[in-house]
């Protein structure tokens, strides 16, 4: 199970950044709301459609991670992190361009340029590639109380081609569909939040799926990055930063 490229696999002792667009000048944090994808924050935004992130949301690994690995090869945790998840090359993963056992490659061959020998680099990307990921019950009750109520869900995710395998192997199939019709992965949408082509693509989707139009103010999305929820609120979703 890949860690995978959302703001929570960066906590801990990483830095906090994660390749988010710089806030405009006089941005007040207040001006996102946030809260915990629940069903009483469901209920209250009254919504047509629910839409969450998959990882940092849905999906949750461990933080620990990096600074384990950091003991094994040498390097930093800030190192690794920006050899893997900071990779130039992820930018072209999420967005269908190239493939994660390419992206795998490259971080290896990046940490090998840090001095990292090539067994430690390997054994380093293989491992965090491995990391087994947890999923959030009372986030996944949520969303299933809501779609019993009714409320189509859907799961937007920076992915990759290799998403649709890892939602299975945590046992969301009944969210995302068994042929994935409720998953919006940008990697198959050819494009990734924040952008606004992201939300244009994630948007007909939805509509196709459910074969009616939606109201941009009708999706309830809840993400725990902030440009992401920036992103979608210049839209027009009702977006919502998710409290872990």
């Amino acid at each position: 199970m890949t860690p995978g490229t959302g703001p929570s696999a960066m906590e801990g002792p990483v830095p906090s950044s994660h390749g988010e667009a710089p806030r405009a000048p006089g941005a007040s944090p207040a001006s996102v709301p946030s809260h915990r994808l629940d069903s009483a924050t469901i209920r209250d935004l009254a919504p047509e459609v629910v839409v969450s992130d998959l990882d940092g949301v849905l999906r949750v690994f461990d933080p620990a991670l990096w600074t384990r690995l950091a003991r094994r090869i040498g390097l930093p945790p800030q190192e690794i992190f920006r050899a893997v998840l900071g990779n130039p090359l992820l930018h072209e993963v999420t967005r269908g361009r190239a493939t994660h056992a390419q992206w795998r490659s490259r971080a290896q061959h990046d940490l090998v340029a840090l001095g990292v020998s090539a067994h430690d680099a390997r054994w380093a990307v293989d491992t965090w590639a491995a990391t087994p990921a947890r999923v959030d019950a009372d986030v996944v009750s949520a969303l299933r109380e809501a779609r019993d109520r009714g409320i189509p869900v859907f799961v937007f995710t920076n992915g990759t081609d290799r998403v649709r395998e890892e939602v299975s192997e945590l046992g969301l199939d009944d969210l995302t569909g068994p042929d994935g019709t409720h998953l919006l992965n940008s990697a198959e949408l050819g494009a990734a939040k924040p952008d606004r082509e992201a939300f244009v693509a994630a948007h007909r989707r939805i509509e196709q799926v459910l074969g009616r139009p939606v109201p941009r103010d009708g999706v309830a999305f809840f993400d725990d990055s902030r440009s992401h929820v920036e992103g979608a609120r210049a839209f027009g979703w009702t977006a919502v930063l998710h409290r872990p």
